[in-house]
């Protein structure tokens, strides 16, 4: 069934029209326009111009600012082509930010292919690309919107460049970008080719440009994530030798020789205990052991044989079709008890008709789901391999549950499968300091004593270090860098390190797509189709537990992707709620990732610039978050999180994900009512941790903003604030006072509106001025259907439906506190003109605004006199 005919059967059965008798309107097209006059949708007087009039950005009281005082920046990204557009291109899309109140873009993945354009290899950059990229920082500049400079994204070094393997080495060199000398070489001489060079157009080289407000030196890049992912187990020749020759370099600074190595890495070893895991070598039934896991779209089959390695049994998995996941089928043995702090370790021998690379964990066998210390991948292939695994459980749990999973088409072969108690070693016999043979610590292998992982984490910190801080000292000392810089995100990399730059930087997506087979496959996608104000906190508030006390905080990716049906509230609310945290920058991702700028559908998962509804509420969030409408949390709570305290997390951990308050007993969900940051100078985390049982609605302490979810499957946020008004969630036959506003919304198809109000230019909404409304719903391509996968999973293949995008009217009533003769009410049409004014209805004294789907569009103006 379409899921549009099921959502518009459900509000039949709850939406209430309540007030004014409003008709079911079918969808109709609203395209917003690029050529904008100077009227109520134009923002742009909120800007100052040219960008860096005031000064280069700096950090200043733990804050983004210019020589006159405070900015933050609502922002958004370009990426590839987009970001060299043509010259009519750069003039049209730099004005049309700026009206939107879009006040910086981020250079993304131009180091991928195209600022290299016609050149022989990625290390000398396109002559011709480059004025199309200064041409359009020029233009950005005059119209008040700054750059943000990514250095390395996208680069994937091959052999036109003298770098082997790249298929083996991990995706854009992410991680071996760290240490590899030469990459760390060729990503100098590309920020130097690139910040030095003068813009003939603004007569400013880029290290010394004040219209760019940052520079990130790698995008989603740090040795311990890439090294936690397992992605640098299997390093091909010649990086595997460097690795193990800077890690037995940093063993020698540290104990001088081998004999006291071993002496401090043998204390400690654990012998392997008794067999954990029943029928392991498949001689019994399979049924009352192991299981395996499938849906409806799983196609899949299992039986024992006997022709494994030596004659053992062995179980053969034969899968003609994966499941509507990625880890569907999955084979798993459930009731499996692990001991927090006690190593495992898991052998096994695999085989497959194909090289393919197949995932196991060790997770619980119960919700949350969450996985105990292991989660590794094996490569395998037409001849059989022995593995060898070992983990430290991260908490006790006595259901656990060893998975097999990301078994794509194709026939596998599993014998001889334990699981055993210890296996931990020390430094082996043959392993010497004095011959660099001391090997690197392999994450799916971690059979070494506690001393020995210990000093694995410290090398991964100091190597991270030193590339960090070095490009850093590179880019301020030898280029004369002066706008900020950061390094990478959190919390990829530990928060230590990234503190030792000008700024923290992290991302976020709610409901990215998932691709159950070959990454990004556009035929083969889902997203789960769910609304975040259903989830009180969600990804706003695991945003907000990695922010950093006293230093500047910028979100340089955040999204709800298409075709979630309820993604406009993700601007507006993130918008809020940044402001509420005191963050510094939001960039949404992403405006464009290709040379269509103007396109008259929605296009991709990411890209905005056809979104009516996004684009549509980019006035309220530049509102709430630019113009800092909505006030600063009264209170911050803090977790402490030292060096020391760090350090101890990543080495019972192994991961800096877990560097984040929410790991620190404090419940992220707090950001909700005060503001949150680490405390990288205190050991504790004082004031409340827990949340009390059975909260579902927060007030913050200014009182301007409320998530509720009282209602199960209803929940709605609401700002309030003297200038704007937010309303996005679950109607349910409510009426929702909004301050000095009263809000009523008819039956709209998903009984769900996003409905902001944004005083342009007036004090309040008592006062003279002109107020911009605009109402959202259900929007879609002509021609899109959804596909219903089942779990809230949804997808599109690449059936995105053709141009004009549609639109749901929104049928409301709005009460305000003003006579009705002060008031006059416009629906506005694509370009954000008037069209003809509509009655304004008398309430008790008061002005009643009747937004109507008879009218066609998603925006109204209110002239206040």
């Amino acid at each position: 069934m379409r899921v549009r005919v099921l959502l518009w059967a459900l509000v039949v059965l709850f939406g209430i029209c309540h007030g004014t008798a409003w008709t079911e309107e079918p969808l109709f097209p609203f395209v917003i326009s690029y050529d904008a006059p100077d009227n109520v949708t134009n923002v742009s007087k909120w800007i100052e111009r040219p960008a860096g009039s005031h000064g280069f950005i700096r950090v200043k009281d733990g804050r983004l600012a210019t020589d006159t005082g405070p900015i933050r920046f609502w922002a958004t990204n370009f990426c590839f082509d987009a970001c060299f557009p043509d010259r009519d291109q750069a003039e049209r899309v730099a004005a049309r930010l700026a009206r939107l109140g879009i006040n910086c873009v981020r250079m993304h993945h131009m180091d991928s292919r195209s600022i290299w354009g016609n050149q022989p290899d990625k290390m000398t950059i396109d002559p011709e690309q480059l004025d199309r990229l200064d041409y359009l920082i020029y233009q950005l500049k005059l119209h008040g919107v700054y750059t943000n400079i990514n250095l390395h994204v996208s680069r994937w070094l091959d052999e036109a460049e003298g770098f082997v393997a790249r298929e083996q080495r991990p995706n854009y060199d992410k991680g071996l970008g760290n240490f590899e000398p030469r990459m760390i070489e060729l990503q100098k001489k590309y920020a130097r080719d690139l910040l030095r060079h003068v813009n003939p157009y603004t007569k400013t080289a880029y290290a010394e440009e004040r219209a760019v407000a940052m520079i990130e030196i790698s995008n989603e890049d740090a040795l311990f994530a890439v090294w936690g992912w397992g992605d640098l187990d299997s390093l091909p020749e010649p990086y595997a030798t460097t690795f193990r020759q800077l890690w037995n370099k940093w063993l020698k600074e540290k104990y001088s020789n081998t004999e006291k190595l071993r002496q401090a890495w043998n204390v400690g070893e654990w012998p392997l205990g008794a067999e954990i895991l029943t029928n392991g070598d498949f001689s019994e039934p399979l049924r009352d052991t192991w299981s395996m896991e499938r849906d409806d779209a799983t196609d899949a089959t299992w039986s024992t044989g006997k022709n494994g390695p030596g004659g053992m049994p062995i179980l053969r998995v034969v899968v003609a079709k994966q499941g509507t996941v990625s880890w569907r089928p999955q084979i798993s043995q459930a009731g499996l008890a692990v001991k927090e702090g006690n190593p495992y370790t898991i052998t096994c021998w695999l085989r497959a008709d194909d090289p393919r690379r197949i995932e196991l964990n060790c997770m619980m066998a119960h919700e949350p789901w969450q996985r105990l210390g292991f989660s590794s991948s094996a490569d395998v292939g037409p001849e059989w391999k022995e593995f060898r695994f070992s983990f430290v459980a991260t908490q006790d749990d006595s259901n656990a549950r060893i998975t097999i999973t990301n078994l794509k088409p194709g026939t596998y072969e599993l014998a001889g499968f334990s699981m055993r108690p210890g296996g931990i070693v020390g430094l082996e016999k043959e392993e010497r300091l004095e011959d660099t043979s001391v090997p690197v610590l392999r994450h799916g292998q971690l059979n070494l004593t506690e001393a020995a992982r210990r000093d694995f984490v410290d090398f991964l910190w100091d190597t991270e270090r030193d590339y960090w801080w070095g490009m850093y000292r590179f880019l301020k000392k030898e280029l004369k860098v002066r706008p900020i810089v950061s390094g990478t995100q959190l919390n990829y990399s530990p928060v230590h390190i990234q503190a030792g730059l000008d700024y923290i930087d992290a991302h976020s997506y709610w409901n990215h797509p998932s691709f159950p087979g070959r990454p990004w496959d556009s035929q083969n996608w889902y997203i789960r189709n769910v609304a975040l104000v259903n989830d009180p906190g969600g990804t706003l508030a695991g945003l907000a537990a990695r922010r950093v006390k006293g230093m500047a905080y910028t979100v340089s990716e955040y999204n709800h992707p298409a075709p979630n049906v309820y993604a406009a509230e993700g601007f507006p609310m993130i918008a809020a709620i940044g402001a509420f945290q005191s963050w510094d920058g939001i960039f949404p991702f992403a405006y464009c990732h290709n040379s269509d700028f103007e396109p008259s559908r929605i296009d991709s998962f990411f890209d905005i610039k056809g979104d009516t509804p996004k684009i549509a509420h980019m006035p309220a969030c530049a509102a709430l978050f630019l113009r800092a409408d909505v006030a600063s949390a009264k209170r911050t709570l803090t977790a402490g999180l030292t060096a020391g305290k760090e350090r101890e997390l990543l080495h019972r951990t192994l991961s800096a994900w877990n560097l984040t308050a929410g790991h620190l007993n404090l419940d992220p969900r707090w950001s909700l009512q005060h503001g949150m940051a680490l405390d990288l100078e205190c050991e504790s985390t004082p004031g409340p941790r827990n949340i009390p049982e059975g909260k579902t609605d927060w007030v913050s302490d200014t009182g301007q903003l409320c998530w509720d979810g009282s209602q199960p499957g209803a929940g709605y946020f609401i700002a309030d604030t003297p200038r704007t008004k937010l309303f996005t969630g679950f109607v349910r036959g409510r009426t929702f006072p909004i301050g000095e506003l009263t809000l009523k919304i008819g039956a709209t198809r998903l009984d769900w509106a996003t409905l902001s109000m944004v005083a342009v230019d007036g004090n309040g909404f008592d006062r003279p001025g002109r107020i911009l409304i605009t109402a959202t719903g259900w929007v879609q391509n002509t021609g899109m259907e959804l596909k219903n996968l089942g779990e809230d999973r949804v997808t599109l293949g690449r059936n995105w439906g053709t141009e004009p995008v549609l639109c749901e009217g929104i049928p409301a009533e709005i009460v305000m506190p003003v006579q009705p003769d002060r008031i006059r009410c416009f629906p506005l049409d694509e370009s954000g003109n008037r069209r003809p004014a509509v009655p304004v209805n008398d309430h008790d004294g008061q002005a009643m605004i009747v937004l109507d789907p008879k009218h066609r569009t998603i925006w109204y103006e209110l002239e206040v006199r």
